[in-house]
């Protein structure tokens, strides 16, 4: 399975503006420390503000922050949203139009239970478990603040 780059985006903003919980945090800013598109960033944080996972503060001196602490944040969260879309296989359509075994094949099921167990282990993590290791957060703003 691979994530697609909005999902992925999610992921790195969400631990960018925890890194800083003592001010607000600019997708400019978060579009600089990754190197990424800022066009791309800051659809990804008005995203996450309608998710309501981050709070967004308009105008001069405005920008984004956690709307929760990190402990209440679990990484599924992010990935069903980010990945709402998400088939691993398409038996009905796509590439060579409708697949014929798919009456009687078991695969379509054993990938959903995959997903579904994939699912599982991100919702046993929180965005703290990225971030609340001191060596851990030492690098990554090491790493982000460069």
């Amino acid at each position: 399975m691979k994530l697609n780059a909005h999902t992925d985006f999610f992921y790195r903003c969400m631990i960018y503006v925890a890194l800083h919980p003592e001010r607000l945090v600019t997708a400019r800013e978060i579009a600089e420390a990754y190197g990424l598109s800022l066009n791309h960033i800051a659809k990804v944080t008005q995203d996450l503000i309608k998710m309501k996972l981050l709070i967004g503060q308009r105008g001069r001196g405005g920008g984004v922050r956690l709307a929760r602490t990190p402990e209440e944040i679990r990484l599924d969260e992010l990935m069903a949203t980010g990945e709402s879309q998400a088939s691993i296989v398409n038996c009905s359509g796509g590439i060579g139009g409708s697949c014929k075994i798919l009456p009687v094949c078991r695969l379509k099921g054993i990938f959903t239970e995959a997903h579904e167990a994939f699912l599982a282990v991100l919702g046993s993590y929180t965005l703290a478990d990225l971030i609340s290791q001191p060596k851990m957060r030492k690098s990554l703003e090491e790493i982000l603040l460069t």
